[in-house]
């Protein structure tokens, strides 16, 4: 951080009012020279400019976890429903497979690389011709030349979300996803696409597919949040989309089609978790009809998809969405993605748009390490036998504000013992670990 730069935030955080301990907890200008010649330590900002936008895109201040940390050559995992979530580091790999196939879909459309998440719903919205309220508020913006420019919008929009999947598992998988294969040659799409947010919690990443904006703008930012919103429930922490969790702070493409293109428009979600509700979400608007949700194993998704074409879905010419969540190896997703889609083509006579994407793969590494050498060392602050971690999402910890105020502990204080956790052969396992509101003044690195 240069001096001009230094300034500028020393001045800053005085015209806000922040007091000399937050100053002390950012260790900004000399707060954490404690009389030494040793230069003070700045969080956040002496990591890679690339790195540090990632994890600034899937940050929300006031959603996210008190403390975060970047993992060194070790990876490390948080571990939730059988699967391994990384922790964001200099080698997170945010590639993704992403694919349009069908009808409204431009023949001979090509697909630039490092397209995000965050343009999928621009692109659906592009191709059903809606244009959808404040645009303002979303990052993501149609890809060009995608959308047909003539012909009927399609009856039916198949989103299939691969969870816990990126390019790399498809790499390491050549022969095993045929049919996406041949989704991607007769349509467009590609393997270069990008999560555009670290980390790759598929909560985040589904809600980004499912809105079109960043973690950072729709406010589910892992598996679990804080309530930022007043209330009862105003700084819990609950599982992301969960009864009494906030909602997404912006609306997904199916809310502005239910609410604004015609109210006759279904919406459904085939599922395994409440976790992957942010593809679609639902109720955002006040009075909406509920979203028909089918939560169960993987298996079921295809009989549960025909059930939904069954209902109706795809019946009538109002553009309907199905959202379907589907997980496990890539033999099986590619499996059941052409049962799924095949029955969508016989319910709607081929009046289908498919979108494939992944959510970002999962951590795989043999040495890789559970986050739970992280939490103790966190824990071990705080005197007596109270727990201080509330929750833990790859990345971070969500910390309980009453036991730090009853144990005088801080966030700071946290944050040093996650550096100070070394992995068994002596190297430290974090290269950095920072209060989450230094996030909030990375503009001024």
């Amino acid at each position: 951080m240069n001096t001009r730069r230094l300034l500028v935030l020393l001045a800053v955080l005085a015209a806000i009012g922040l007091p000399a301990g937050a100053l002390q907890a950012l260790c900004v200008g000399r707060s954490c020279d404690a009389g030494t010649n040793e230069a003070p330590r700045v969080p956040f900002c002496p990591l890679d400019a690339k790195l540090r936008q990632l994890i600034a895109n899937g940050y929300r201040e006031g959603r996210s976890a008190d403390v975060l940390g970047v993992a060194g050559d070790v990876p490390i995992f948080t571990e939730l429903g059988g699967t391994r979530i990384a922790w964001p580091s200099a080698n997170a790999d945010t590639r993704v497979p992403v694919v349009f196939w069908g009808s409204g879909v431009a023949p001979g459309a090509t697909m630039p690389r490092n397209v995000g998440l965050d343009r999928i719903a621009p692109t659906v919205s592009e191709i059903l011709a809606f244009d959808r309220p404040f645009p303002d508020v979303r990052s993501g913006e149609p890809i060009d030349g995608v959308a047909a420019s003539s012909g009927s919008p399609p009856r039916l929009v198949l989103l299939i979300a691969w969870a816990s999947t990126g390019t790399a598992d498809l790499e390491d998988y050549p022969n095993g996803w045929p049919y996406v294969r041949s989704l991607m040659e007769d349509g467009v799409g590609t393997l270069d696409a990008t999560t555009g947010s670290l980390p790759l919690d598929p909560a985040a990443t589904l809600t980004t597919i499912g809105t079109g904006g960043l973690p950072s703008q729709h406010g589910i930012t892992g598996s679990f949040v804080r309530n930022d919103a007043s209330g009862s429930h105003a700084g819990e922490v609950h599982e992301a989309l969960a009864e009494g969790a906030p909602v997404h702070v912006i609306a997904t493409l199916a809310d502005d089609l239910e609410e604004h293109a015609d109210p006759r428009t279904l919406v459904g979600l085939v599922a395994a978790d409440e976790r992957d509700r942010g593809l679609v979400g639902g109720g955002w608007y006040p009075g909406q009809d509920p979203v028909d949700v089918v939560f169960g194993d993987t298996a079921a998704a295809p009989l549960a998809v025909d059930v939904d074409l069954e209902s109706g879905y795809g019946a009538d010419a109002v553009s309907d969405l199905l959202g379907v969540v589907l997980h496990g190896g890539i033999h099986r997703l590619d499996r059941l993605t052409r049962e799924i889609v095949r029955s969508a083509e016989r319910a709607t006579n081929r009046s289908v748009l498919v979108v494939v994407a992944g959510t970002g793969t999962s951590e795989r590494h043999r040495l890789a390490m559970p986050d739970t050498t992280i939490v103790d060392a966190v824990e071990d602050t705080v005197p007596g036998s109270r727990r201080v971690v509330e929750a833990t999402v790859a990345g971070g910890v969500y910390l309980d504000q009453a036991v730090l105020t009853e144990t005088g502990v801080t966030g700071r204080v946290a944050a040093d013992a996650m550096l100070d956790v070394t992995s068994s052969n002596g190297e430290t396992m974090m290269v950095d670990a920072f209060q989450g509101f230094a996030v909030s003044f990375s503009r001024y690195c």
